[in-house]
């Protein structure tokens, strides 16, 4: 389906930040914003078993005993795939759920600006077809919803970019996850997105919260203390999420909820997932 004309229009004036080539290209190279043809040479990388050996530099190999094979432009980024959280607590407003939609639809943009093919796949569920018409719902990824991890079912492509969308609001330690979707990737972006007032939330007094994966609910009273607790306890899930994504040498960004123009021109930018194309 064609992006929404203001979505569009707001991702135009923006391109993804591509990380820079490994350590055996030229100091401060960085990738080309499209693929390119796959007979364009990029770089180099160490051989692994299964790679096609017609592009094995065995004059490399004859003067370090090594083997390395050329990469081409193709097979350093042909791919983007963007896992989303679709568990319930990303649909918790209208304004984190529209949010939600409008990040998937701006990295597949991104992409197909960049000449890369990019999909959509829902955090421990299959692929999503259309993002716009996805409901966030405890099952909304079938089996599998993001309570029971981020890694799709649907096997991701090697060597490909790929970009997560999610709250990381669940009881499960998001950085083995997050090390696996690194594992093998040109890059990870990691977008943590939070509504304002999960952000921070501001101290109203007796109010009853529903757990909106459970269905459970509990009777609090949201006094100064019981805030303070509680943006304590996100500061550490907030440090925890950007210490395993910049570990696996990711790239990290808190996104407030907002309209699109605004979610890019006052986060993703600030924090490196995007520059001005």
């Amino acid at each position: 389906m064609p992006a929404r004309a203001d979505l569009a229009a707001a991702c135009a004036a923006w391109r993804l930040r591509l990380p820079s080539l490994p350590a055996f290209g030229a100091s401060g190279e960085r990738l080309g914003r499209g693929t390119g043809s796959s007979l364009e040479f990029t770089d180099f990388r160490e051989y692994v078993p299964g790679d096609d050996l017609r592009h094995v530099d065995w004059r490399a190999y004859a003067r370090t005993d090594a083997l390395h094979v050329r990469l081409f432009r193709e097979e350093v980024a042909p791919h983007l795939d963007i896992v989303l959280d679709v568990s319930a607590s990303m649909g918790v407003t209208d304004a984190k759920s529209r949010a939600a939609r409008d990040l998937a639809e701006a990295f597949r943009l991104w992409a197909a600006d960049g000449g890369t093919r990019a999909r959509c796949l829902a955090a421990g569920g299959d692929e999503v077809l259309d993002p716009e018409s996805l409901t966030f719902t405890a099952d909304a990824a079938g089996e599998g919803s993001a309570r029971l991890g981020l890694v799709p079912t649907r096997p991701l492509r090697p060597r490909a970019l790929r970009a997560v969308v999610s709250d990381f609001l669940w009881e499960r330690d998001p950085a083995p996850d997050l090390r696996r979707l690194a594992a093998g990737a040109a890059h990870l972006y990691v977008v943590h997105l939070l509504d304002p007032w999960e952000a921070d939330p501001s101290a109203e007094g007796a109010r009853t919260l529903v757990d909106v994966e459970q269905g459970e609910r509990l009777e609090l009273e949201l006094d100064a203390a019981t805030v303070a607790g509680y943006r304590d306890r996100l500061g550490r899930l907030r440090d925890d999420v950007a210490r395993a994504v910049r570990a696996a040498g990711g790239t990290y960004a808190l996104v407030l909820a907002a309209p699109a123009a605004r979610m890019f021109r006052e986060a993703l930018a600030p924090q490196g997932v995007i520059e001005p194309s």
